[in-house]
């Protein structure tokens, strides 16, 4: 696997990273804790996360050897190397125990991954007891208009040369369901489309598909 695209469509979705990073923090109502990035379009959002919130600790990874260079790469630029940890993964069977980070993250694995139920078990498997679980993608819910306007026409491109798929808001819908959250999950698609959901359903707001349709 070349990695010259997947570094490209991360490259570009550079000014966007602080927005999504704000929106998680919104959902979380938290600046602390473990926080787990999987996947080959990290570690953007982890590195906007560190430069947030000093007390979050950071893993990253992906099963491809490009990508874990490409997140070391940008995580030593950043200044970051001691606080976002680097390794391999199989975002199919995470190498964690059960319930120990307190933020699992999947940026852009809605879009092109089969097997959406599995990958979104084992987040759930390794997030904590009140932890939030974060899948999807997009420019930040508070991204300015112009500023997205500006790059969604070079990002399109990236994601479809990448092999995008298109989703709405009934797909993610359908894959909560099959990974039994949809008790403890709701979908957002302000400037994006997110699953977010909680470990634990007693206290917290339920999946609200009312906004509907697709996006």
């Amino acid at each position: 696997m070349g990695f010259e695209l997947e570094r490209e469509v991360n490259d570009h979705f550079t000014p966007f990273y602080g927005y999504v990073a704000d929106e998680i923090l919104g959902e979380m109502g938290s600046r602390e804790g473990r926080v787990l990035e999987i996947g080959p379009y990290g570690p953007g959002v982890s590195v906007a996360l560190a430069q947030k919130c000093p007390g979050m600790s950071f893993v990253c990874g992906d099963s491809y050897p490009e990508a874990l260079a490409y997140q070391g790469e940008k995580i030593g630029v950043a200044g970051l190397a001691d606080r976002i940890e680097v390794r391999p993964l199989d975002m199919l069977e995470l190498p964690f125990a059960d319930e120990c980070f307190e933020l699992v993250l999947f940026r852009g694995g809605l879009f092109f991954w089969e097997e959406q139920e599995k990958i979104l078990r084992e987040m759930d498997r390794v997030l904590s007891h009140l932890g939030l679980g974060v899948h999807g993608g997009g420019f930040g819910a508070r991204a300015p208009n112009a500023v997205i306007e500006k790059h969604l026409p070079r990002a399109r491109e990236l994601n479809d040369a990448l092999g995008k798929k298109r989703l709405g808001h009934r797909d993610v819908e359908k894959f909560a369901d099959a990974a039994g959250l949809s008790r403890r999950a709701y979908i957002m698609h302000r400037h994006g489309l997110w699953l977010f959901w909680r470990k634990r359903e007693e206290g917290y707001r339920k999946m609200d598909f009312s906004s509907g349709g697709d996006s």
